[in-house]
């Protein structure tokens, strides 16, 4: 079973790369099971892709929070808990920062009262609306994650540890000195979201691969019995892997596929 990350690997502002339906064909020509394994919700782009690389499959979908089909329809999920969601809006309030949040409804919102200044961008890059809502609703939505915008470099750390009980944090940035922070349910990563679909199709944990790009790919390369980063992946995502291919755009899909194909080829046909 070969788990994809979509965003930087396969598709690029929603769209797929040249060489992906190459490297798709090649690897279902060969039997091999293929699935999404993405941050994203299972909407937008990320489920138009998820249709497009297995129509009757299960797909991980909010980095492992969220299995799912291809229409969207959630078969297991993990959320944040009920006094994490509650810390998370004292934080935001004293703070006075703007968050994002998603759900196992595959919907994403953000709060009324101060709204992401780049939330069009997001709106674009995934091709899900973000829908208003006001922070005394935030707790009773099924929450398998969360984003706080813009976060200035000199208040990580403080948040990091007003946050850190009961959910797992991942940063990303900086970008004009702000940080972006990702709250996950805590024992939810691309890694166990893997492993949730291997179980399900039967595939044994050492016949799976992880192919990605991010920092949230970690999960997945380091648990699946073959990790692959693309070569836009930064250094310490591309230490984390097995192996190294080329840059995605620029043969690296191509190159990963024959690593597969030459690792397990062909697949054995299932019952």
């Amino acid at each position: 079973m070969i788990a994809l990350d979509l965003d930087g690997t396969l598709l690029r502002h929603g769209v797929f790369l040249p060489d992906a339906p190459r490297f798709l064909e090649r690897l279902r020509a060969a039997g091999h099971l293929l699935a999404v394994n993405t941050g994203r919700l299972p909407a937008g782009f990320a489920l138009e892709a998820a249709r497009r690389i297995h129509p009757d499959g299960l797909h991980a979908f909010s980095d492992g929070a969220l299995i799912a089909d291809a229409r969207g329809r959630i078969r297991s999920r993990r959320t944040l808990s009920g006094s994490a969601v509650r810390r998370l809006l004292e934080v935001l309030h004293a703070h006075e920062l703007s968050a994002e949040f998603h759900t196992a409804l595959g919907v994403r919102y953000h709060l009324a009262t101060r709204a992401p200044e780049d939330r069009h961008e997001h709106v674009a890059a995934t091709g899900t609306p973000s829908f208003a809502i006001d922070p005394e609703a935030v707790p009773g939505l099924p929450l398998v994650g969360a984003w706080l915008m813009r976060v200035p470099t000199s208040r990580l750390e403080q948040l990091r540890t007003e946050l850190g009980q009961g959910v797992r944090i991942e940063a990303y940035g900086p970008r004009e000195d702000h940080w972006i922070l990702g709250l996950k349910p805590p024992a939810g990563h691309k890694g166990t979201g893997l492993l949730e679909l291997a179980r399900r199709y039967g595939v044994a944990p050492e016949a799976t691969v992880m192919l990605g790009d991010g920092l949230n790919d970690l999960g997945g390369l380091e648990t699946a019995g073959l990790g692959i980063a693309v070569g836009n992946a930064p250094e310490f995502v591309q230490q984390a892997a097995d192996r190294v291919v080329a840059p995605a755009d620029e043969g690296g899909l191509l190159e990963a596929a024959e690593l597969i194909l030459q690792t397990y080829g062909r697949a054995r046909a299932r019952p």
